[in-house]
């Protein structure tokens, strides 16, 4: 019984999520074209670039407890994670993708946001990401392949 009444909340939110879905933009945006971003997403790319160039100001002060390698290491890490959960979100809202990165290494995901940083330093890093992931697009993986 229970299986039947969770069979059908699955469905009817699929029906949901498709009517919805076949009247929205490919990007949830407010009226005003605007949408907000959290965390790294929010930083300019030339913040990015410096990171990347090993100049950011804040990590250069002195700091008791971890050495500027270290500082760079955790800086580096919590990119990463912001570019997994991106990554994460597209594959979950986007049609016909169960991985976009398809076979690219976060290595490559970092220096493609970085030639689109150095492109336009003054956009936010979240634009930056979404120019990559519509380069990244035509590679993607549309199907889990061990299914």
């Amino acid at each position: 019984m229970r299986k039947k009444i969770l069979r059908s909340a699955h469905l009817a939110m699929i029906v949901m999520v498709a009517i919805v879905g076949a009247h929205t933009r490919l990007y949830a945006l407010d009226s005003n074209n605007r949408y907000l971003a959290y965390g790294i997403g929010e930083r300019t790319c030339e913040d990015y670039v410096k990171f990347r160039e090993r100049r950011l100001v804040t990590l250069e002060q002195k700091q008791p407890r971890f050495t500027q390698d270290e500082l760079y290491d955790i800086v580096n890490r919590i990119v990463e994670q912001w570019i997994a959960g991106f990554l994460t979100a597209h594959n979950l809202y986007v049609s016909d993708t169960y991985n976009v990165a398809g076979k690219s290494s976060m290595e490559d995901i970092k220096g493609r946001l970085e030639t689109a940083c150095r492109a336009n330093g003054k956009e936010f890093f979240a634009e930056a990401m979404i120019s990559v992931v519509q380069q990244l697009n035509s590679q993607r993986i549309s199907v889990d392949p061990g299914k």
